[in-house]
């Protein structure tokens, strides 16, 4: 009779029906001759909370539907919603779910769905710089076709140059940050992008009809350097050896072969070799690209050079801008702008602030670096760091930690909790006189002690977690990653600060991190 009825799908009381002769029984006792009425369970209406998370970024539905009550409306839902503060990222198509959910789904059916979602803040886009004619390294890394099938490694064609009047470097303007919302409505701000302003090199002028562009004002070759582009003569050689003496150029340089052990190469531009570098000093205002190969050995201590340094290596090779290798052995690189490298680094030191990618860029680096030492301030990319025999193959995080803002505070932090512990000594050793004869003290002295030294206690507790936090914040510099996209071997290290990482067995694809001032392997 009852799942017949119109009331079938309320809540019944639990094992109603089995106590349902007993208190039939009592209801007639209590009254023999009229009808007994008895409760077996209630109306309920649907119901509906939210469970927000931590972040405030997303807001979960939890719907129950009605025990024979009423269902939810749309607007219903909308109020729930305006009264829980969930008021951004609604989903129209979750509420029409709950809905349903209330009006079709059996009694007491759970439904949790994601109601509401924030919008995570976007950080804008800095100024870019965007050459608008070719470089000496495009031209090096293309060459020339001989027929459909073949290629001449030796023809570069023509060497890159441009005409006085044309505009060689466009700046893009940056883009500002989009703010983030919480589902609670908060605000939670971006970064705008950063901006840089394009800046006129030798040979270059701003653009009268558009200052976001650069214009040669002679013609030469183009040399570029982040936010700014020079043009210079070019002087163009066959090779660099005992026949030509040493290079010193006001201007690029554009070697069509190699430079020989000894030699030495200057020059306020680029320098492109389309060949090798063995045992030579090369070093350039603007980049340096080098198609096949920088050779070197290392070098007998006792031997000078001519700064007065003790060079590690026969090869050196610096630039103000960036280095593009094929690959390179027992040479020091040192990039202002940041290495690349095509194949392989094998015990070379490198010392550059800019990024190093072996092997290709980001997740696509399948290089190798090989013994030697990477003395970085930004990312590194490469396929396998160190080898299998475990030779040694030291990466130096050389990031200047700027000074604690918090310097005062933790100061007197230390000053406040060294004299909290004194305090806290004294009060123990009354604890312990009070505890040998009490009723040598006044009445209520033992309860204002203990009180003192609960406070006192809690003071240290405070100061403690508040100085941990400030130490915490010492470091202040961006992360820097070195992604390891397929193997890094046994005598791989790691140092910042005299603090040394190393490797006791090989690990797969992975990234070492320095955040914080602490490495991490993840």
């Amino acid at each position: 009779m009852f799942r017949a009825s119109d009331v079938k799908d309320i809540k019944l009381i639990d094992d109603i029906w089995t106590s349902l002769p007993e208190a039939f029984e009592a209801g007639l006792l209590d009254a023999p001759e009229k009808w007994v009425s008895i409760k077996i369970g209630d109306r309920q209406n649907a119901s509906l909370t939210f469970k927000i998370s931590d972040d405030k970024m997303e807001a979960e539905a939890i719907v129950t539907a009605p025990y024979g009550g009423v269902s939810f409306s749309t607007e219903q839902v909308l109020n729930y919603l305006r009264n829980a503060h969930i008021t951004n990222g609604i989903r129209k198509k979750a509420i029409e779910q709950i809905v349903i959910h209330t009006k079709e789904a059996p009694p007491g059916a759970l439904l949790t769905i994601t109601i509401a979602r924030g919008r995570q803040p976007r950080n804008g886009v800095d100024a870019k710089f965007k050459p608008l004619v070719e470089d000496a390294r495009q031209r090096v890394l293309k060459p020339q076709s001989k027929d459909q099938h073949r290629v001449d490694m030796r023809d570069l064609g023509s060497v890159v140059s441009v005409k006085e009047g044309v505009e060689i470097l466009e700046r893009i303007p940056p883009k500002p940050g989009r703010p983030g919302v919480t589902v609670t409505g908060d605000t939670l701000k971006a970064e705008d992008g950063k901006d840089q302003q394009i800046k006129a090199g030798k040979g270059t002028e701003i653009s009268k009809k558009n200052p976001n562009r650069l214009v040669a004002t002679v013609t030469g070759m183009p040399s570029f350097v982040d936010n700014s582009c020079s043009v210079d003569d070019v002087l163009a050689l066959k090779g660099v050896d005992v026949s030509t003496g040493h290079i010193d150029f006001d201007g690029s340089v554009f070697v069509n072969g190699n430079v020989t052990p000894g030699m030495r190469v200057f020059a306020e531009g680029d320098v492109t070799v389309n060949g090798y570098v063995d045992s030579a000093n090369i070093r350039a205002k603007g980049n340096i690209t080098v198609t096949k190969g920088v050779i070197g050995h290392q070098r007998d201590p006792e031997l000078l050079d001519e700064d007065g340094n003790y060079p590690s290596h026969s090869t050196r090779i610096v630039a103000d801008g960036s280095i593009w290798l094929n690959y390179s052995q027992y040479a020091t690189l040192i990039p202002q702008h940041g290495l690349f490298v095509e194949k392989q680094l094998t015990h070379c030191q490198v010392i550059t602030p800019g990024k190093i990618h072996i092997g290709g860029e980001g997740s696509a680096a399948n290089g190798k670096v090989i013994g030697g030492q990477l003395e970085i301030a930004d990312d590194v990319f490469v396929g396998q760091l160190g080898a299998p025999a475990g030779t040694r193959t030291r990466v130096l995080f050389n990031v200047e930690a700027t000074a604690p803002a918090n310097l005062e505070e933790q100061l007197e932090l230390a000053d406040k909790l060294a004299k909290l512990v004194t305090q806290k000594k004294k009060l123990l050793k009354a604890k312990e006189k009070f505890l040998e004869q009490p009723k040598a003290f006044k009445k209520g002295f033992g309860k204002a002690l203990q009180k003192a030294l609960q406070r006192v206690q809690h003071e240290i507790m405070m100061s403690k977690n508040r100085l941990e936090f400030l130490h915490s914040q010492e470091v202040q510099h961006n992360p820097i990653r070195v992604r390891v996209n397929k193997v890094t071997h046994v005598g791989a290290e790691f140092l910042f600060n005299e603090k040394a990482q190393r490797l006791h067995e090989p690990r797969g694809p992975s990234t070492i991190l320095l955040k914080e001032g602490k490495i991490k392997f993840e």
